[in-house]
């Protein structure tokens, strides 16, 4: 793996601190990995677990917004 230093993506703009990625956000970039793990034969294994490693926070990053609606609809 390598190189332990933070890599730039296009897939991430920037965001105000302490604003987290929404569920939609991770999907997105979800989808774009599997895209890019299709037309790379060399890099596809590892794009498509980043890919996956994607869908797993966007569905917490979902769960907790469903939490976070109910609350809000209960106050």
């Amino acid at each position: 793996m390598g190189n332990s230093a933070p890599a730039k993506s296009s897939l991430i703009r920037e965001r105000p601190k302490g604003k987290i990625l929404t569920a939609a956000e991770c999907l997105e970039i979800a989808d774009r990995k599997m895209g890019e793990a299709v037309s790379d034969r060399r890099h596809g294994k590892e794009l498509r677990a980043t890919a996956r490693a994607w869908l797993v926070l966007a569905e917490r990053i979902a769960q907790a917004e469903a939490i976070e609606a109910l609350k809000a609809k209960g106050k």
